[in-house]
Parts: C-alpha cells; structure tokens; sequence
C-alpha cells in the first residue's frame, strides 16, 4: 500500500505575507519608479520626434524659398526681412555692407543644389519649447560657388533666419 503525502493547504493569509515582504515592496517601488522614468524620457522624445517630422517640410522650404531670394541678387532687404530678432541684434548695418559686398562678387544665382538638415525641438524649465532647424545648402553663381549654413528658429509659428553662414573660394582671394 502506496501512501501518498501532501503538503498541507496554503492558506491565503499565508500568501499574503510573502507578496508584503519589505524587500518584495522594494522591489516593486523600485519597478514602479522605472516605469515613470522611462514614460517620463520617452514622451519628449516621441513628441519631438513626431514635431520635428512634422516641421522638417516648412522649415526647408523655408530655407530653400529665402536663400533664393537673398542670392538672386544678394538683397540684404530679402535677408532682414527673414531675419530673427537674434540675428538683427546681434549684426550690424556694417558688418551686413561688408558681408554682402563680398557675396556681390559671386554674381547671381546659377543653379540651387537645395537644402539638407532638420528640425530640433528643446524643452526646458527655463525657456520653454524653443524649436531651431539647421541646413547646409550649395550654390553655382555667375563667378564661383557657396555652401550656406543657415539656422533658423521657430518664432509664433513662423520661421526666421538664425544665423546664415557663406563661405566660398572666391573669399579668400
């Protein structure tokens, strides 16, 4: 005759205790608190991802439409008219002259190779959301050829020229 042995009924009282352990409640604060941190991080990150997808199409257009208008004829009207409130404090009428007289040596417009870059959207405590774009783009004119480097910065929902950058062989001669 076989006797078989069980082990005695686990009573829930009994499970509850060894769910409550502190260690089990630490290591649940400790899930629960990995959780938020990872929600936390991974909301702005979606959000400037899907903002920043979502503006990478106005913001080149953008750059594209205004380096056109200022290289037509180098306008220093067409750039002032893009400029951020950034950019006109921090340039002056003669340091505009002295750009542009060099730029004029290039001539007009050729051909536009088109801008490439993105959208950056910064989120902070003490500036809010600030949302810049950065594009290089290349130029042939009449007497040489450029690379822009253009930054532009969001301002009530219209974007405006940051900082542009010219650079060409024919400035160093």
């Amino acid at each position: 005759m076989m006797q078989m042995h069980s082990k005695p009924p686990v009573r829930r009282s009994d499970a509850k205790q060894q769910i409550h352990t502190p260690m089990n409640r630490i290591i649940i604060l400790i899930g629960v608190a990995l959780v938020l941190i990872l929600l936390i991080a991974a909301v702005p990150s979606w959000y400037s991802f899907y903002m920043g997808s979502t503006l990478n199409p106005s913001s080149k257009t953008y750059v594209d439409e205004s380096l056109l208008a200022i290289t037509r004829n180098w306008s220093q009207k067409e750039l002032i008219d893009r400029a951020s409130p950034q950019m006109c404090e921090s340039t002056t009428t003669g340091e505009l002259n002295f750009i542009f007289a060099k730029c004029t040596l290039l001539g007009p417009v050729v051909h536009y190779g088109g801008a490439t870059g993105n959208v950056n959207i910064n989120i902070s405590l003490t500036n809010g959301q600030v949302i810049t774009a950065h594009y290089v783009a290349k130029a042939t004119f009449v007497h040489g050829s450029a690379e822009f480097d253009i930054s532009l910065i969001r301002i009530d929902g219209e974007w405006k020229i940051l900082e542009l950058h010219v650079n060409s062989s024919i400035f160093a001669q």
